[in-house]
């Protein structure tokens, strides 16, 4: 939709994803599905029969129109009426667009608005589509003036279709593309959905919600060549600087980061991007044992590199603890009175339930350990992945 003719966008995988995609497990594709191809089962070639007019009252849908006719969906063909803006400059108009699918298909909006170069697209009013010679509910190319005509490729391959015969309460058999009616724009304007041949293998495609996090818009020289952005080239010659944008989410990363890391009682970080390493949770009524080894133990950690939040609130444990569990820091340290009388400190991994009893002069090497490994468990999850322009 933006960003030049080759996009790359980073996905991650969720349920609540506001994108679809479709993936390929045979062969690797993947795509939006704005604008993800698939393979197109063809009808069977027969040759075209004579048009026929046929009574369909109260057939306003695909569903109602193969019900009372008996025939398959895609045997029929379905009409989309949008308003669309499209050139540039003093040249930029309206216009109507009359897009056409296979009844067993839908229209994607953002193909079609590539097919014809759209700026916006919209809608259109029933007024506007009976301008043309339309009709809502019952419409097609056939007989209408001052549309642009836009056919899936499907449809202009497909003989003898059931369509629209521009008047309320009947359809058209019989439909034919090149000879009932002629498109101005022929293209992939179909929606990929799931179970849907992979245009490249075959194989069924499968959908997949997920949120972008982030991207690479290769913008060419579009945007450098009408603005005079040039550089001087080797030879001394004025060429345009060759754009891209990279885009990082940050917001959405975070969101997903939640997401994905969280229990009932709150967030639990990935080391790798905590806002904190290790929580100590000071445990002391007053300046004394605990208040000075809670601080000397924070002295420590922090001179091993290693990011540090202290909790010395006057706070009962309760509180402390809750909060601990909701802020999520992945390694919770604490330090009261009545394990220092024991000389042990507890820790904790916010990931898991168990305590551990750790002496206090093995404290600051054992939570640098402890701290290392997430970040080795998180380095060997890491996939890489070679890039194929």
């Amino acid at each position: 939709m933006m960003g030049g003719e080759l996009a790359h966008e980073y996905m991650y995988l969720t349920p609540i994803g506001e994108d679809t995609l479709l993936l390929c497990d045979g062969c690797g594709y993947s795509a939006n599905r704005q604008i993800a191809t698939f393979a197109k089962q063809a009808n069977p070639a027969e040759a075209p029969a004579a048009p026929e007019k046929v009574a369909t009252p109260n057939t306003t849908t695909i569903k109602a129109l193969t019900a009372l006719l008996n025939i398959p969906a895609h045997k029929t063909a379905k009409a989309l009426f949008v308003m669309a803006t499209v050139g540039s400059g003093q040249d930029k108009k309206d216009v109507f667009v009359l897009a056409v699918v296979r009844g067993d298909m839908e229209v994607n909006e953002t193909k079609l608005a590539n097919a014809v170069g759209a700026l916006e697209m919209w809608p259109a009013r029933d007024e506007e589509i009976r301008s043309v010679g339309a009709e809502p509910g019952y419409g097609s190319p056939i007989g209408v003036e001052g549309a642009l005509v836009v056919v899936d490729d499907s449809v202009a391959s497909s003989p003898n279709l059931v369509a629209g015969a521009n008047e309320p309460g009947y359809h058209l058999k019989h439909v034919n593309h090149g000879r009932d009616y002629t498109a101005d724009v022929i293209a992939d304007i179909a929606t990929a959905r799931q179970g849907d041949g992979c245009l490249t293998c075959g194989a069924a495609l499968r959908e997949s919600r997920g949120v972008e996090v982030g991207n690479i818009f290769q913008l060419g020289t579009k945007f450098t060549e009408a603005l005079g952005g040039d550089f001087l080239d080797a030879a001394g010659k004025a060429q345009p600087v060759v754009m891209g944008s990279y885009g990082i989410g940050v917001g959405r990363l975070l969101a997903c980061i939640a997401e994905e890391y969280h229990d009932e009682h709150g967030l639990i970080w990935p080391v790798a991007v905590a806002p904190y390493q290790v929580h100590i949770v000071l445990l002391a009524k007053g300046t004394g044992a605990a208040q000075e080894a809670g601080e000397q133990l924070y002295a420590d950690l922090g001179q091993r590199g290693l990011e540090v939040l202290l909790d010395d609130r006057r706070e009962n444990p309760g509180v402390k603890f809750n909060d601990a569990d909701l802020i999520g820091i992945p390694l919770r340290v604490t330090v009261g009175d009545r394990g220092l009388k024991r000389g042990i400190v507890e820790v904790k991994l916010r990931c898991e339930k168990e305590r551990r009893e750790t002496p206090v002069e093995q404290a600051v090497e054992y939570v640098v350990e402890q701290v290392e490994k997430l970040q080795r468990e998180l380095d060997e999850r890491v996939v890489k992945v070679e890039y194929k322009g």
